[in-house]
């Protein structure tokens, strides 16, 4: 069946064989066999291989882990940026389990805040069911930061604020980038530099005084982002 695909065709041919199978017998985080052992089933060359497994994690059924393989992609969280909750919460409300670990990472080696002054506070990985989905950068004003130092920062940034600081966020700036992990990030993600990944910046605010940044940076392929909007005319 491949070898008679048109030429330039085969990997689709492919990609759509091997997401049958997972359709059928694929339980999030499989493994998926190596590159060789699918060029042999298959009757092909490696780079056919590779360029149907890069269509499938495009789609988000599969994702790399570097130096390890190809694995299932579990179920999208969904992940509405209306909602003032925490995100333990939502995927608490989809069955799905959070965990959060504060990473030792130096300071000085972050990359700058586009907010001025502000500072950097921790670097946060966070896994759904077991699977890596989210690293975060937090800054805050040397005002809070300082303050939050010693907090517990596997905390919901919102519910520090507002129990160690007693600062209720009012509204916040969102802004949406599809980029590439840089090697610092792909190392946390155990994947390789240029992966594609999406970040979202929330920028915090208490009424007119800026209180903190959180710059996330998604598995395009853990999560389906929503957000409403309301039309007003001007």
């Amino acid at each position: 069946m491949v070898k008679d695909a048109p030429e330039g065709a085969q990997y689709l041919v492919i990609a759509d064989a091997i997401a049958a199978q997972i359709a059928a017998d694929g339980p999030p985080s499989t493994r998926l066999p190596s590159e060789r052992a699918l060029a042999e089933r298959f009757g092909c060359q490696r780079p056919t291989i590779r360029e149907a497994l890069q269509y499938l994690e495009g789609r988000g059924l599969i994702y790399r882990k570097d130096r390890s393989g190809w694995y299932v992609s579990p179920p999208r969280l969904d992940y509405d940026l209306n909602l003032a909750v925490p995100l333990a919460e939502i995927a608490r409300l989809q069955d799905r389990e959070l965990v959060t670990e504060v990473l030792e990472e130096n300071p000085a080696l972050q990359p700058p805040c586009r907010e001025p002054a502000t500072w950097f506070l921790a670097l946060r990985r966070r896994s759904l069911d077991g699977q890596t989905v989210l690293i975060e950068r937090l800054y805050m004003p040397d005002e809070y930061g300082q303050e939050l130092a010693g907090a517990d920062l596997t905390m919901s940034m919102s519910d520090l604020l507002r129990d160690e600081l007693g600062v209720q966020i009012t509204y916040e700036r969102l802004t949406l980038n599809p980029t590439g992990m840089d090697p610092g990030l792909a190392r946390l993600f155990s994947a390789t530099a240029g992966t594609p990944v999406l970040e979202i910046e929330r920028v915090r605010f208490s009424g007119d005084r800026l209180v903190s940044v959180d710059v996330e940076y998604w598995r395009p392929a853990a999560v389906r982002v929503t957000m409403n909007t309301h039309w007003e005319r001007v």
